[in-house]
């Protein structure tokens, strides 16, 4: 046999002159859940195929109900604009019965298909989802029978003759893959969506990647191996994520976007599950999540296992600069057409109120420019592969310390050769050695050979002076303008000699007075010796810059101009 192997590989060699190619698989998907009683209405640029949620079966078994009829129409005329764009309706979800009494039958199965038919051609859509949960048991409070499984498989042959094969059938599925004949269903199934989430309460991690201390057994990974096992190719499966946070009983639940830190409470990585997490003052996990970060790390599973894609509950979780679905776009759909921002910041902290601020005005800025923004609050997720979704990093009074050596590496090689744009605030210049962090030199050079000597702790106005007018970034900047309350910092030695200095700080400005100098004290500059486009600029303290139409400008200059605007 092995031998039979070898001369079969060395004939297509030499038949197809030494290059064996692979055939390339078909392209991933990004399934999206958006729901009937949300309002939000989705991007289409950022998944591949929405399923609305929910339809449910009449209480006659014969049909469907679909929920908020309005709605289904207006995500289906997304189409209009997103030819590429498929629409499903999902018919279950938790706690939606009727289904075994469906299935019974083959008068119900039928008159049920017949009626899936009829709703996709009055509503324009492009398959069914079944969302049963689960065949064969009663847990969500809805009727079951021994029959189920096999009479679910019916329910799928007759879907597929009904539906035809040029329209979707799909179907979410437990993580445990125990409720579903799969060998005799995926003959019928265009691909499976896997609930890789709920799968625990805290202090357990409800959607973990890996085993580890803060999980059960159950895993997307075993999840995975489990449906393979089952009888489901590795290309028909897509994993499930969430975009919410579960918790236990310390703390509910919550929306992604609500996520963030508290008194008591931290967020952390688990780096062998492979997940973030919300832990108290004692270190027990009270909500586990996924973030930019685990999603990231998700998609690579997806693409190095050749699984089919993502699918995701639900659109309304995310944040509004879109972090999560912009993450899995990026990763999975490739770049989406749209300029895509990668913004590190702190979130939180004595700079929280400015970087609240700066993120609520770039989401309007990216929303009236057709750009992408996801959001990081560590370095830990930026790899080459990572970097190479973004057109534009903005570091968000990030510092320049607590970065993992592979983050400062795929930093270094983006800035070095010009991978795309970059932009710093404040925080970015606190070089040195902080919280035993050794100082980053590299990264030194990059802001001029300075280190962080001293800082206006009371906040000062001051005066700006712009001083290469003729500069993109200073494009409609008055001569002198003045910034509110900032920290003005001070350094060893001034960044000039190894920088094109845009703007500086008359010193004397400063309201209230200050004796925290450095005399030549530059504040907006660029490194010309980078080949990436960059801009710093140390005001980055106050939300109140947001009332300054200069620094509005000047940082809607520094996006244009470092993605590439002459």
């Amino acid at each position: 046999m092995y031998k039979t192997r070898i001369l079969a590989i060395l004939l297509a060699c030499l038949l197809g002159g030494f290059a064996v190619k692979a055939e390339k698989g078909p392209e991933k998907v990004i399934v999206g859940y958006v729901t009937s009683w949300s309002e939000v209405m989705p991007d289409p640029s950022t998944l591949t195929h929405i399923n609305y949620a929910f339809g449910l079966v009449k209480d006659t078994f014969d049909g469907v109900i679909v929920q908020n009829p309005d709605r289904l129409r207006a995500i289906a005329a997304l189409k209009n604009t997103d030819p590429d764009l498929k629409v499903l309706l999902s018919v279950g979800g938790w706690g939606a019965g009727n289904f075994s009494e469906m299935v019974a039958t083959d008068d119900n199965r039928r008159k049920f298909a017949d009626d899936c038919l009829r709703i996709v051609k009055e509503f324009n859509l492009d398959g069914i989802d079944i969302d049963w949960e689960y065949p064969g048991s009663s847990v969500a409070g809805i009727s079951s029978s021994p029959n189920d499984k096999d009479n679910f498989t019916l329910l799928l042959k007759q879907l597929r003759e009904t539906l035809g094969d040029d329209r979707l059938v799909t179907i979410a599925t437990d993580a445990g893959a125990a409720h579903v004949d799969y060998r005799g269903a995926v003959p019928y199934l265009d691909f499976v969506n896997m609930m890789t989430y709920d799968m625990g309460n805290a202090p357990i991690h409800h959607a973990a990647l890996y085993p580890s201390e803060n999980t059960s057994s159950a895993t997307c990974d075993s999840s995975a191996k489990a449906h393979i096992a089952g009888g489901v190719p590795a290309g028909k499966l897509v994993m499930g994520v969430p975009f919410y946070g579960r918790g236990g009983k310390e703390m509910k639940g919550s929306k992604f976007r609500n996520i963030k830190e508290s008194d008591g409470y931290k967020l952390i990585f688990d780096n062998v599950a492979k997940v973030p997490m919300m832990v108290n003052a004692d270190g027990v996990p009270v909500m586990g999540y996924d973030d930019a970060h685990s999603l990231g790390l998700k998609c690579d599973y997806i693409l190095e296992n050749d699984l089919r894609g993502v699918m995701y509950w639900d659109y309304s979780g995310d944040d509004e600069q879109g972090t999560l679905r912009n993450t899995l776009a990026s990763r999975l759909k490739g770049k989406t057409g749209k300029p895509h921002i990668l913004v590190l910041s702190e979130g939180g902290g004595q700079h929280g109120p400015f970087t609240a601020r700066a993120m609520t005005w770039l989401k309007g800025y990216a929303d009236t420019h057709g750009m992408a923004i996801t959001e990081i609050r560590n370095a830990d997720p930026i790899t080459e592969a990572f970097l190479a979704d973004y057109d534009l990093i903005i570091q968000l009074d990030f510092p320049p310390y607590t970065w993992p050596a592979e983050a400062q590496k795929a930093f270094i090689d983006y800035i070095e050769n010009g991978r795309g744009g970059w932009i710093g605030f404040h925080h970015a210049t606190l070089l040195g050695e902080f919280d035993g962090y050794p100082l980053w030199h590299w990264f030194s050079n990059f802001m001029g050979d300075v280190t962080f000597k001293n800082y206006i702790a009371p906040l000062a106005d001051g005066t700006v002076t712009v001083e290469d007018a003729a500069h993109p970034v200073m494009k409609g900047a008055d001569t002198t303008f003045v910034l509110p309350d900032d920290e003005w910092y001070t350094y060893n030695t001034t960044p000039r000699p190894n920088v094109t200095v845009l703007a500086s700080v008359d010193e004397n400005s400063y309201t209230p007075a200050s004796d925290v100098r450095m005399g030549d004290h530059p504040v907006v500059w660029t490194n010309p010796y980078k080949k990436a486009r960059n801009v710093y600029f140390q005001p980055g303290h106050s939300p109140k810059l947001f009332e300054s139409e200069a620094f509005r400008r000047m940082f809607a200059n520094a996006i244009g101009w470092a993605m590439g605007d002459d």
